[in-house]
């Protein structure tokens, strides 16, 4: 069964979006980082590079976001795309995690579980870290900021984020789209088989 197919099954009248978590991207050049709190757009004009998101909800446990950024300068560019994912309400108990054996983050938080991943061009996370939520938009994020490395750090309990990194080149003129997805289930086993759904998708990733 394809995600359509699992939207299709579901009762306009029974489908209801849960807490999704807050999501924030970002981009890190030549030293700088920039995070886009308050919009889907940025345009870097010292850089000549411009950020865009669009967003699907195209099921009610699944969050869908492409993220787009051209090159509008005329040399290459360097850059990594950043992914923040954070609880947008506190609550008593909350764990943010990176699970070594299965490469994907994961948010436990008011009796739910939140798994997020992303990918580019087929790459998966390489880079990621766990950070208190009064860390996270702060140079403590970083293990060196110059080259644009992150700090690991694998859990955060509390007020916590997420953060993870995907690297990419940009050629002059050129435009690339990075891919990531929040899922939230009852357990490891729902999120994973919804993701396993995302990905088969030729719709959601129509040349990859």
């Amino acid at each position: 069964m394809n995600i359509y197919e699992m939207v299709e099954n579901e009762q306009p009248s029974k489908l209801k979006i849960v807490e999704q978590l807050q999501f924030v991207p970002g981009i890190w050049v030549d030293g700088r980082y920039y995070w886009l709190n308050t919009s889907m757009e940025k345009v870097i004009y010292e850089e000549k590079l411009v950020l865009k998101v669009k967003q699907e909800q195209i099921h009610s446990k699944i969050r869908l976001s492409n993220i787009y950024v051209s090159n509008y300068s005329g040399r290459e560019k360097e850059i990594k795309i950043l992914v923040m994912h954070q609880y947008p309400n506190p609550c008593h108990e909350q764990l943010t995690f990176i699970s070594p054996s299965e490469n994907r983050i994961f948010h436990l938080a008011n009796k739910k579980l939140h798994m997020v991943n992303g990918q580019f061009q087929g790459r998966t996370l390489t880079e990621c870290t766990a950070m208190s939520l009064w860390n996270v938009f702060t140079d403590r994020i970083w293990n060196s900021l110059e080259k644009g490395t992150l700090k690991y750090q694998p859990m955060a309990k509390g007020l916590s984020a997420s953060i993870f990194a995907l690297k990419l080149s940009l050629n002059p003129h050129e435009t690339k789209k990075v891919h990531t997805w929040a899922i939230n289930g009852k357990d490891k086993n729902e999120v994973l088989f919804l993701e396993q759904a995302l990905l088969k998708n030729t719709l959601a990733f129509p040349f990859e």
